[in-house]
């Protein structure tokens, strides 16, 4: 694997934590305690585009090129505005250490495909064909070790904000019996 192919595939792995990370606030977002019907409009909103998130990673990866430069760009855009309004929709049950990271690996993705739209001008197109190069071993544990470090604690973060009680307690969930 050459250095080209390692650097294209961050914005892919950025997008799965992001994805991740979307999902887990919109689920958080629909089901708490204490939402509201602005709060689980913004949750549905999050919730597809994590989806979407994951299928642009997996898309880009597997064609190894950025895929629909332009709409991810406005979709970078709309991840970042829809989780920063639900901190402001539902503060008490909305992690930051969540968003924050969300916001990180968002920004990821948007920096690489703002340079790559600039660099292609007005074309969204990039149909230079290239040889599918599977990632190295390397290049898998460290992606792997980005995104345990990262979203991983923001995952748990994003349930505890959910699950906090108003006295500001989080409640032991066990699973006896399993």
């Amino acid at each position: 694997m050459n250095a080209a192919t390692f650097v294209r595939s961050w914005p892919s792995v950025s997008a799965w934590g992001a994805g991740l990370i979307l999902a887990a606030l919109g689920a958080g977002a629909i089901v708490g305690p204490s939402s509201g019907a602005a709060s689980r409009g913004l949750g549905a909103g999050l919730v597809v585009l994590g989806v979407a998130a994951l299928v642009w990673g997996g898309a880009a990866l597997a064609l190894g090129r950025l895929v629909a430069p332009r709409a991810t760009l406005v979709g970078v855009l709309a991840g970042l505005l829809t989780s920063s309004a639900l901190m402001f929709v539902l503060p008490t049950h909305t992690s930051i250490i969540a968003i924050a990271a969300a916001a990180l690996l968002l920004i990821v993705v948007g920096a690489a495909v703002a340079v790559h739209v600039r660099r292609h001008g007005r074309d969204d197109t990039d149909t230079t064909p290239r040889t599918a190069q599977p990632m190295s071993v390397l290049g898998l544990l460290l992606a792997a070790s980005i995104i345990a470090v990262v979203v991983t604690p923001a995952l748990g973060a994003t349930q505890d904000a959910v699950l906090i009680r108003d006295d500001g307690t989080v409640p032991v969930i066990t699973h006896e019996g399993h």
